[in-house]
């Protein structure tokens, strides 16, 4: 079995991007670990109707991020307690050194995150930044039996875009998560605050579920070939 290290800067990121992906990969038996940057203090949602303050946010984004890694059996979160919207101007090599310390820790064949600049969002690029410097450095130091992939998040299975800037595309990989929607569904409504707008989740269960895509998308960008285009895993 594998261990896959997902590296993102809210809460919220693992569920509404991937959040199929890494049920599926828990259901398969693989050891899944959540690094997340910021408690997401400085988002503009407060829940609707409005369930939470200012000085509330961080305290409830946490318990929802926490238990949308239940929902996902996700085996280990690991927080940064990094202030939210301002990764792109923090130390980026003590960033890198915190991150590291969690891959030395789990020794994963795969890290997942997003890419710069098609994160979209600043914080987004930074933490995707901070993950890739992170695992070269592993990369370069894993013991000679491992290998790793790095793997970017994406939003379709377009890489024409992703082909545009520096870092390698080996591959896009296209994971079917039909059989974890539900999983994802849990995760999306664990965090309220964030989704208590897009009522589309909110009816009835297959109602929701409809609403939710059969796919997610990720650009193998570094470490070996993989077998097959539709898992992020080797032997899968």
């Amino acid at each position: 079995m594998s261990t896959i290290v997902a590296v993102f800067a809210h809460p919220d990121d693992e569920s509404f991007i991937c959040g199929g992906t890494l049920a599926k990969l828990a259901t398969e038996g693989h050891r899944v670990v959540l690094v997340c940057a910021t408690l997401g203090e400085m988002g503009r949602r407060m829940g609707v109707p409005p369930a939470v303050t200012r000085e509330s946010i961080a305290t409830a984004r946490e318990r929802e991020l926490r238990n949308a890694c239940e929902a996902l059996s996700i085996a280990r979160l690991e927080l940064l307690h990094t202030r939210d919207k301002t990764l792109e101007i923090q130390p980026v090599e003590a960033l890198v050194e915190r991150v590291l310390g969690v891959l030395e820790e789990e020794r994963p064949d795969v890290v997942i995150t997003f890419h710069d600049p098609l994160g979209g969002h600043p914080d987004h690029c930074a933490i995707g930044r901070v993950a890739t410097r992170a695992f070269e450095a592993y990369a370069c130091t894993a013991p000679s039996e491992r290998t790793c992939r790095l793997f970017y998040v994406a939003w379709s299975d377009d890489v024409t875009a992703f082909k545009r800037y520096p870092q390698p595309v080996i591959d896009m990989v296209t994971v079917d998560i039909q059989g974890t929607k539900v999983q994802k569904l849990a995760s999306f409504r664990a965090h309220k605050t964030q989704s208590g707008l897009n009522r589309s989740i909110w009816g009835s269960e297959r109602q929701s579920l409809g609403q939710l895509s059969n796919w997610e998308y990720f650009v193998h960008a570094q470490g070996p070939r993989l077998g097959r285009r539709d898992s992020l895993v080797d032997g899968r």
